[in-house]
């Protein structure tokens, strides 16, 4: 659930803003003085963010709501604050323009909005691998698999003789969001690949596009990726739901932590007690309490046999050193 809810941090942070200014100016907030206000100002885009986190958990297909909801709230506030009757005036007024809004963009009328719209979205990042690696786990057919927080499964088209075509299914806040076809229209030395996409959401609307890959290998640790997408024919609802999404940011965010996991950094310029696990000068202390057994032997002290060969009487200091250098 923690990976749904920091995907959808920026939907939760304008319903949690929109919802706190929208209720402070309805006169909906608790305290009957200004500092008492004040605290409740506070708390409440707390509040409001466990209220999403709730509707995201339970119901992540209604997910586009709360963005409708927290805008109909905020000018209805601020429409009723405009009068002398605010409270009066901005609740009924809030209501109804979250409903209208819900209504228009995600239930029985968004298909009368005679709006076909264009979504761009785009990432980049630098990713802890290296540039085979990361071009295999984002271009379809170019290695075992997709790393994609939101792939559900993918299929290679059998008929089509170049290898070039995918159909995979997708999904958001864990439930099915999208079915697409993948063909991969080109892909060069450079590191650059451009996939056309068809899909189709879980509601019937038919949309396409181009996402455009671009991998260059930085060092052979480190990879640069950007990810560019525009999607045609898009009803106005979807595309702000996909904007509150912010797809391509989450799967760089989901690429950036498998390959970390994967090749997680090597320790640098460690000393030997770091290596051996003991804090700072703890080598001395472990031996000052380790058992005798356990000890470095002392080396054995050097054998002069040479010394037997001389006289007794030439034992001197220069006949010692002698044998000794033998």
């Amino acid at each position: 659930m923690l990976p749904v809810l920091s995907a959808q941090r920026r939907r939760i942070a304008y319903f949690a803003v929109t919802m706190a200014i929208g209720l402070l100016m309805i006169g909906l907030l608790p305290g009957l003085v200004w500092y008492t206000k004040a605290i409740s100002f506070i708390v409440a885009p707390f509040v409001m963010a466990g209220v999403a986190a709730v509707v995201l958990a339970l119901a992540p297909s209604r997910r586009g709501w709360l963005e409708c909801i927290g805008t109909g709230v905020l000018l209805g506030g601020g429409i009723g604050a405009l009068t002398r009757f605010d409270g009066l005036i901005g609740l009924p007024l809030a209501i109804a323009l979250s409903a209208l809004l819900v209504m228009l963009l995600h239930e029985g009328w968004k298909r009368r909005l005679p709006l076909e719209l264009t979504f761009v979205s785009s990432a980049s990042g630098h990713v802890r691998a290296d540039g085979a690696e990361l071009w295999a786990a984002v271009v379809p057919g170019a290695g075992d698999g997709l790393v994609s927080e939101r792939l559900i499964d993918i299929e290679a088209d059998r008929t089509d003789p170049g290898g070039n075509t995918f159909y995979c299914a997708l999904m958001a806040c864990g439930e099915l969001a999208e079915e697409a076809t993948l063909t991969l229209l080109e892909q060069d030395s450079s590191g650059t690949a451009r996939i056309h996409i068809e899909g189709e959401d879980a509601e019937g609307v038919m949309s396409s596009g181009i996402l455009t890959l671009k991998v260059t290998e930085m060092d052979p640790d480190t990879t640069h990726i950007e990810m560019d997408e525009l999607r045609e024919g898009m009803l106005a609802g979807e595309v702000i739901e996909r904007w509150f999404d912010d797809v391509l940011a989450g799967e760089l965010r989901h690429l950036q932590a498998h390959f970390l996991k994967l090749n997680p950094p090597e320790p640098a310029d460690r000393s030997a007690d770091e290596a051996a696990g003991l804090p700072a000068g703890g080598r001395q202390a472990a031996q000052a309490h380790a058992p005798a057994a356990l000890l470095p032997k002392p080396a054995a002290p050097r054998q002069m046999s040479n010394l037997a060969k001389l006289p007794e009487d030439h034992l001197t200091l220069q006949a010692v050193r002698k044998a000794v250098g033998e």
